[in-house]
């Protein structure tokens, strides 16, 4: 398939997807090469810098959402719901975040403090999501972030959190 014939169907996708697409499942569904896919997306997005609205890749896929300059108007439309973290749970979620994945026990002994409330928290939330059991006495569960996390802070991937500096 040519690159016109493609980007109405991306876009359809894209549209009609509760949660991202990456590139491969893309690729998958039109039965296509994920190069093809990849310059397809890019036209598409380029299509679209004028618009209100643009393709972006986040939480390791493509999905629309509105362009940030165009926020004012759409707080009026629809006033969002903050998520409030307590300084404790954006501790935990920090540490959860750069370490990944982590243990309770682990969270602990960086913070010095019991974490079980905030990892709970953090988990209703959906930021947080077990990760497995790590091979240790105990079989303590691993944590890490989610795609949730991820898209909320309007990353592709972990490895797009800003880096630590040393201080």
């Amino acid at each position: 398939m040519d690159n016109q014939k493609i980007k109405p169907i991306i876009e359809a996708l894209v549209f009609a997807s509760q949660d991202v697409l990456s590139t491969k499942k893309i690729a998958d569904l039109l039965e296509e090469k994920e190069s093809i896919v990849k310059e397809a997306i890019f036209s598409l997005q380029n299509d679209l810098i004028l618009r209100g609205i643009g393709l972006v890749y986040v939480a390791g896929g493509w999905r629309f959402q509105t362009r940030p300059e165009f926020s004012k108007w759409i707080k009026k439309l629809r006033p969002t719901r903050k998520i409030r973290l307590t300084k404790p749970s954006l501790i935990t979620l920090s540490i959860i975040a750069y370490k990944q994945p982590i243990t309770k026990g682990e969270v602990e002994v960086i913070r010095g403090v019991n974490s079980e409330g905030p990892i709970e928290h953090l988990m209703k939330l959906g930021l947080v999501e077990i990760a497995g059991q790590k091979k240790a006495p105990g079989n303590p569960y691993l944590f890490r972030t989610t795609k949730k996390f991820l898209s909320l802070l309007g990353l592709g991937d972990i490895s797009a959190l800003p880096k630590i500096e040393n201080v």
